[in-house]
């Protein structure tokens, strides 16, 4: 018995917004050739370079420090640095 008069989702048949509706294409798959396998390839080889962005070792003494409640967070800081950031994005619009 239904408590409210919510409609069910609808269920999931394989297609995405993107090719759902769309004519087959040469070789009978639906979709652009955004959805190809070459362009999911490209896609993930640039966003696994990534890695070098985070440094794992000071990720580690983080977590670390918050297990151990010796993080110090002075929300001063933070905010005069998000500020600063802000500021800089906007002059750079301009």
């Amino acid at each position: 018995m239904k408590i409210d008069k919510t409609p069910s989702l609808p269920r999931f048949n394989g297609e995405t917004p993107r090719t759902a509706g769309r004519p087959a294409g040469p070789d009978g798959a639906a979709g652009s050739a955004a959805t190809s396998p070459a362009a999911v390839t490209h896609l993930s080889q640039s966003i696994s370079d990534t890695s070098q962005d985070i440094d794992a070792a000071r990720v580690a003494e983080l977590k670390e420090a918050i297990r151990e409640g010796r993080l110090q967070i002075n929300a001063e800081v933070i905010a005069d640095k998000l500020i600063a950031s802000a500021q800089a994005l906007v002059q750079d619009d301009t």
